[in-house]
């Protein structure tokens, strides 16, 4: 396909200033989303692309980095944005102790939903399928590359005790700090790279959770608690990190799409199925049930994504 047909099959969009983006797609994605954050090495971002909703959420975010505002992108964001934050919220501790007590089931389960999201991008797929092919494999290459990186899991609460204890010295390392902002946002444009995990590879996973724990004793107890400039020294240039990284990347994800959509849409695709291989540790099912039932979660998980992204409205 050409760059203008890719460009036009890009552009084959409702007037996004006044037409209403598919809202109840919108708050399953948003949904799903709020899950994939609770889940550690599953991306929110995956979640988006396996309900079909790919274009809209890299055009929505593209538009509003630039300050340009339409009902449609406002209206997706905030649906998109506030489930997901609902389901952080109500969901938080029930998932994360589920994780906790059945690993093998729960990540069975997100693997299942991940991989579901395959057959939507290549029904998207036109053109000519060798770009597909070679973008796919280096998505795969990418995700392959990130989960041989390894990493050990953080006990948050540790961190959180460490902090009011005064056992854990939050020292600021600001390029270190704008490269951990710019690749954890990034990890919510880009489908199957998790925030957390990327940065753990950076070692400063642990001084930005404490930053922000700190953060929240201080305003909590109205800043009799803590130094302002002890936090701030890390959460600004990370902060800057991610804005830019949101800036930069929607938009030069959009022109890919519009430029280059078939080798782009194979590379989502090789990211999306490299993905399983960040997802939770595999050596979790210890016993034969739970190697079953881990299958039988896995089959349930792939068929509800794909029943999901056929919902229009």
């Amino acid at each position: 396909m050409s760059p203008i047909a890719e460009s036009a099959a890009v552009d084959e969009q409702p007037d996004a200033s006044s037409a209403a983006p598919p809202l109840v797609r919108t708050g399953l994605a948003g949904l799903l989303m709020g899950l994939a954050n609770l889940v550690p090495g599953v991306s929110g971002g995956t979640m988006v692309v396996i309900m079909g909703l790919y274009d809209e959420f890299i055009s929505s975010i593209a538009s509003v980095a630039r300050l340009r505002f339409t009902r449609r992108h406002i209206l997706f964001l905030a649906v998109l944005g506030g489930v997901a934050l609902g389901t952080i919220a109500v969901l938080a501790g029930t998932l994360s102790r589920a994780v906790t007590a059945y690993p093998a089931m729960m990540f069975s389960l997100f693997i299942g939903l991940t991989l579901g999201g395959a057959p939507v991008l290549l029904r998207m797929l036109s053109g000519d399928r060798r770009r597909a092919v070679f973008g796919g494999v280096v998505g795969l290459m990418m995700m392959a590359g990130i989960a041989m990186t390894g990493s050990e899991s953080v006990d948050k609460e540790a961190i959180k005790e460490a902090v009011a204890t005064g056992t854990l010295v939050i020292e600021p390392a600001y390029g270190r700090d704008m490269a951990a902002g710019a690749m954890g946002m990034s990890a919510m444009v880009l489908p199957g790279i998790s925030g957390a995990y990327m940065l753990l590879i950076l070692g400063r996973y642990e001084i930005i959770l404490a930053s922000i724990s700190a953060a929240k004793s201080y305003a909590v107890s109205g800043g009799a608690e803590g130094d302002a400039m002890t936090f701030l020294r890390v959460i600004v240039p990370t902060a800057i990190g991610a804005v830019l990284s949101l800036v930069l990347l929607s938009n030069f994800l959009k022109w890919m799409l519009m430029r280059h959509r078939t080798w782009m849409i194979g590379l989502l695709l090789g990211m999306l199925v490299g993905s399983v291989f960040c997802i939770g540790p595999f050596d979790a099912a210890s016993t034969t049930n739970d190697v079953i039932l881990g299958g039988l979660l896995a089959v349930a998980g792939f068929i509800g994504t794909a029943g999901l992204s056929r919902v229009s409205t």
